[in-house]
């Protein structure tokens, strides 16, 4: 191969690897907003966090705001271990022992809201959820038991998902703070000038090709 070709084949090696996007890192950052209802989802639209709401019983859920960052398109908002109220999307609470509780028709919603990336779209949706279990001396608990199905959001830089996970909490003596926890599948759409350096980059090696044919 002598060196012209030696450079044509440099160039669209070179080109074709800039038009393949890489899995960009993607920054999430939001709020939550929930409520404790029976029937109907009955959630007013909140623009600041940090509100804890309490329903007819001990159990006391928490807003929060999350900041995460995305490695290989995916990140974890939120961890059970973590410091509650802080990266997740909020928290539940039983202060103390608490005498029984019977959570049966009792119903939970958390809406997510996105400050970054900035126009997503929905801007904000809700999980809803049934609790059910019960607090009864030092053995009882509750379980929020979420819609798990992911769903999809977009911006001007491609889609993603966001799920939440299921809660359970036990009742004690000093105590039960739970942190909610979700999860976000982000895909980056390519921009305009990838596609054409892609483009260009096949049309140079289909040139190569048919110049060697005819060789």
């Amino acid at each position: 191969m002598n060196t012209a070709a030696r450079l044509t084949c440099a160039a669209v090696a070179a080109s074709l690897a800039l038009a393949v996007p890489a899995r960009a890192q993607i920054t999430f950052t939001g709020y939550t907003h929930a409520c404790f209802y029976t029937g109907v989802v009955a959630c007013a639209p909140e623009t600041v966090s940090g509100v804890a709401i309490d329903m007819a019983g001990p159990l006391i859920y928490t807003n929060s705001t999350f900041s995460v960052t995305t490695a290989g398109g995916t990140a974890q908002i939120g961890n059970t271990a973590a410091t509650p109220n802080v990266n997740n999307l909020g928290s539940f609470t039983f202060p103390t022992n608490v005498p029984f509780t019977n959570f049966s028709g009792q119903n939970f919603a958390v809406s997510v809201f996105f400050t970054v990336p900035a126009g997503v779209v929905p801007p904000a949706t809700t999980f809803a959820a049934m609790i059910t279990g019960e607090v009864s001396g030092n053995t009882g608990g509750a379980t929020i038991n979420f819609n798990n199905t992911p769903q999809m959001f977009s911006w001007s830089g491609g889609t993603f998902t966001l799920e939440v996970a299921d809660v359970f909490l036990t009742n004690t003596v000093n105590g039960t703070t739970v942190a909610v926890t979700g999860s976000i599948n982000a895909t980056v759409v390519p921009e305009p000038g990838t596609y054409l350096l892609m483009a260009s980059g096949l049309a140079a090696l289909g040139i190569m090709v048919r110049r060697r044919r005819n060789a």
